[in-house]
């Protein structure tokens, strides 16, 4: 099996790659140049054309399309047998898998199917002194990080993290050679969808370029508020600890951490959040984390990148105070 690298993009958004897609090619653009091999990117599901063109404006060497009806919809089995053509087609040792909800069903497949390797969750990769591929991923929660080398013999398949790298730089008109995979339909989808999920409504925080968040420190439900206010102020969303969403003060759709929402915001602000390991593994990916907790030994002070020792109910008023002024003056 040849190195190239391959991105998969299982059903990708009908405008193009998405966020996550680009992250993955990315990532894949910088493991590619560092080994000196070429990127493929193979993008799958229906009405995937959008997807295909921008693949290619991102640098991509060469695309594959799987593109049929019966890639659509919750069509695992279908996905996996395409996702093994691509692998195929495209000769690659090593196939990064963007982060979403198929991720954490198709990598492992896969990785059975080619009787290779599968790591999930990955921030980090690199070529080890041995040459083959490494990768870190968060363990016990989020508590730790633990790295893993693939073995010499078969396929590397991987499954990345949100934001692992940054999406590449566009270059509109740029083309590359694009290649149709004849894909069947299996002879039996062996998980059928017995309700489809109710259709998500306004923006979702995991697109959240600003993201305000309330722990335990808030004291009472009705502080929850000042985290709305702030984060309406700034352009960004509310979001919650799981402490305070099991308390009733935040609805469970915007719970961050291990058991809610993963987010890689530019901007994280963390208030009343001691910075449980569970919660760090949500937020972890963030660019730049702020910190306010009025006990300077909180655990969530490792992981900022800046922080205040104060009472999060005063700094959050103070905070709302002066983007206030702020949007008057420029008024």
């Amino acid at each position: 099996m040849a190195e190239h690298v391959l991105v998969l993009v299982p059903r990708p958004p009908s405008d193009g790659l998405g966020s996550a897609g680009g992250e993955a090619l990315g990532a894949g653009r910088q493991l590619a140049s560092e080994l000196g091999v070429p990127l493929v990117c193979a993008v799958i599901g229906h009405g995937v054309e959008a997807a295909a063109a921008e693949a290619a404006e991102l640098g991509s060497d060469r695309v594959l399309v799987a593109d049929a009806q019966h890639l659509a919809g919750t069509a695992g089995d279908a996905v996996v047998l395409a996702a093994v053509e691509a692998v195929r087609v495209a000769e690659a040792r090593i196939t990064l898998i963007s982060h979403g909800p198929d991720a954490a069903e198709l990598a492992p497949r896969l990785a059975v199917r080619l009787d290779g390797g599968s790591v999930m969750g990955v921030t980090e990769l690199r070529q080890g002194a041995d040459g083959e591929l490494e990768v870190a991923a968060a363990v016990f929660g989020g508590a730790a990080r633990a790295v893993y080398r693939f073995g010499a013999d078969g396929p590397c398949i991987v499954g990345v993290a949100p934001a692992i790298a940054e999406v590449p730089p566009r270059e509109a008109g740029r083309t590359a050679e694009v290649t149709s995979l004849a894909v069947e339909p299996p002879a039996e989808e062996r998980v059928r969808l017995l309700q489809p999920a109710a259709a998500a409504e306004g923006p979702r925080l995991e697109d959240a370029r600003i993201i305000v968040t309330g722990g335990r420190g808030l004291q009472s439900g009705e502080s929850y508020q000042l985290i709305r206010d702030l984060a309406a102020a700034l352009g960004g969303m509310p979001g919650a600890s799981r402490a305070i969403v099991d308390n009733g003060w935040a609805p469970p759709t915007e719970q961050i951490g291990l058991t809610g929402k993963l987010v890689a915001p530019e901007l994280y602000l963390a208030f009343g959040i001691s910075g449980a390991s569970q919660h760090m593994v949500g937020c972890a990916n963030a660019r730049v984390i702020v910190a306010v907790n009025n006990d300077p030994d909180a655990p969530i002070f490792k992981y900022a990148h800046f922080g205040i020792v104060d009472d999060c109910l005063e700094v959050l008023s103070e905070l709302i105070r002066l983007r206030s002024e702020a949007t008057s003056a420029d008024g």
